[in-house]
């Protein structure tokens, strides 16, 4: 997968993140516990910071060398719900993206595979 920055960057995001970079955001105060909860949760609470916490974490995956640090990602990064979502949810689990389809197809009335 591949996000893009406001300059037309492009840069590859792994949504396979591991522990280590996980940990890593973490000393680096990027994701606190309550991010890291969504991993174990049933439901997900979708806030944007979260959401994006979960793009930074796979594009920090992706570039361990070089990356812009949180706040600069933030600052050139645009969020992309259809892109960020997708990546949110394969970075916290397969079981959560499922759980999230289902409660948006029930709050909204629309059928998943349906129009």
């Amino acid at each position: 997968m591949e996000i893009t920055f406001n300059d037309g960057t492009v840069k590859e995001v792994d949504v396979n993140v591991t522990a280590l970079t996980l940990f890593k955001l973490q000393k680096e105060k990027v994701i606190d516990g309550d991010f890291l909860k969504g991993f174990m949760k049933q439901e997900t609470d979708l806030d944007p910071i979260s959401v994006l916490q979960g793009v930074y974490a796979a594009y920090r995956q992706a570039n361990p060398k070089e990356h812009l640090k949180f706040e600069e990602f933030l600052e050139n990064y645009e969020m992309d719900i259809e892109t960020d979502m997708a990546i949110y949810f394969s970075v916290i689990s397969k079981q959560a993206k499922k759980q999230f389809q289902k409660n948006f197809a029930n709050k909204t009335g629309i059928s998943q595979g349906k129009k």
